[in-house]
């Protein structure tokens, strides 16, 4: 989760399958499960060699079916339970799906079989599964802290100030807005020459902008 904690909301999480592992004591040895021996090997070799000799535009068209479903599904679920992230989650996860589905019915032949579709659908489940347990709690904190931050969104300096003001006042409004104090003898000359605003006369001809008094052009 450390890991992920700034790509949350940027679409990392959904487009990655995840699993997860059995979890063992520390220390023990790393358990295998299945025998992968030279007889597996062999009886995997065609499936392989399926792949590898494929080429071009593979279309399956009980693998896009099968997506329509899960997409169905999900979206039914996610109007069940009104959770906005499982429901973007699901999209990327039903993609993974279908393409699971099309390299599983290219490696059998260009055969479907019923176990392919079984196999699909426990692992898309299995992968929004993951992602939710581990991942949508701090997705939802980060899309609410989101929405909190974006809901100052931008606004003008300038609608701020009264309509005579003092260069002070400009200082003071770029801290309060998180802008440095440097910038404000910039800003307020970018404003003279755009006509935002106007100096008020002085009798003073080489008055410094600290020292002179402004007004709006218009409100």
């Amino acid at each position: 989760i450390r890991y992920f904690k700034r790509v949350l909301t940027d679409g990392p999480v959904s487009r990655i399958n995840f699993c997860t592992i059995p979890e063992r004591d520390i220390g023990e040895d790393i358990p295998v499960y299945g025998t992968y021996d030279e007889e597996f090997r062999n009886s995997l070799k065609p499936y392989i060699d399926n792949l590898c000799m494929a080429s071009g535009l593979v279309e399956c068209k009980e693998a896009f079916h099968l997506a329509e479903v899960l997409k169905d599904e999900n979206a039914e679920f996610s109007r069940l339970s009104q959770d906005r992230v499982y429901e973007n989650l699901s999209f990327r996860a039903n993609v993974i799906g279908y393409l699971k589905a099309c390299v599983l019915y290219v490696a059998n032949g260009y055969q479907w079989e019923p176990e392919i579709e079984d196999f699909i659908r426990w692992s898309e489940r299995y992968d929004i599964y993951c992602k939710m347990r581990f991942f949508g709690d701090a997705i939802k904190k980060a899309e609410r802290d989101g929405d909190q931050e974006s809901k100052k969104g931008p606004a003008s300096i300038l609608a701020f100030l009264p309509d005579k003001f003092s260069y002070q006042q400009v200082e003071t409004l770029r801290l309060k807005n998180d802008m440095n104090a440097k910038g404000t003898a910039k800003m307020l000359r970018n404003w003279l020459h755009r006509g935002y605003i106007e100096k008020e006369e002085s009798d003073s001809v080489t008055q410094k902008l600290s020292d002179s008094v402004y007004f709006k052009t218009h409100s």
